[in-house]
């Protein structure tokens, strides 16, 4: 791996401290009976609609965007490395209400620890890495995918536990990007970004916990709740 400049290093390192900024404190309860608002998590260097990379790791917005919510197929027609899963959830209000037409998008590194847009990346061929779904009057969404790796950058000055990047639009709301974290995940506790959740409540919501799933795929549960607009 190539030497990281001072400036290359000083803007990586800008990237953490305003990433970890993007993550707020632990927000009150807003009442009785009312759910807690999902915590934002920034888009990061690689989201493939627009990524600005990082020194030495550049990226190149994907183009056309895969539109599909089965990222396990490629535009090879190989079939992706890894293992399978199913990602679902409902998008709603602090109410509970479910919030119909939300667009859901998901991104993620591929079985060898790359993201779609990584230029030079040694990537699966076989894996889309973004998918999209917009939801229904129920709010609901669904995606099949892999189960990602935790990966490191820079000889590990970078370590993230494996997630999944989430970003939820809906009319008339600001977007809302987070991250989907996994329960038994051995490196959640060094992570900077899934150890700062320290509200129980929250952090048991951020986790997904894994069971067989009705096709036969492992299956996890991930509701968003966005804040009132």
């Amino acid at each position: 791996m190539k030497q990281v400049s001072h400036a290359g290093r000083r803007r990586m390192l800008g990237w953490m401290a305003r990433a970890a900024a993007a993550l707020p404190f632990v927000a009150a309860a807003q009442g009785s009976g009312r759910l807690k608002p999902t915590p934002a998590v920034t888009v990061g260097p690689f989201y493939p609609p627009d990524p600005m990379g990082l020194p030495f790791f550049s990226a190149r917005a994907l183009s056309p965007l895969p539109q599909g919510h089965d990222l396990t197929s490629g535009t090879s027609g190989r079939r992706a490395e890894g293992e399978r899963l199913q990602l679902h959830g409902r998008v709603l209000n602090t109410a509970g209400q479910p919030l119909a037409g939300a667009r859901i998008e998901i991104w993620q590194v591929d079985a060898r620890g790359h993201y779609a847009v990584e230029t030079g990346a040694d990537r699966d061929p076989g894996f889309s890495g973004y998918g999209v779904y917009v939801a229904g009057e129920s709010g609901r969404y669904v995606f099949t995918t892999i189960r990602p790796r935790g990966y490191g950058r820079y000889g590990g000055l970078i370590k993230r536990a494996a997630h999944i990047h989430l970003r939820v639009s809906v009319a008339g709301r600001a977007p809302l990007a987070t991250e989907v974290w996994f329960a038994d995940e051995p490196g959640n506790e060094r992570d900077s970004f899934v150890s700062r959740i320290t509200d129980p409540e929250l952090r048991e919501r951020m986790l997904v916990r894994l069971a067989p799933g009705s096709d036969g795929l492992p299956a996890g549960t991930f509701d968003v709740v966005l804040p009132d607009a």
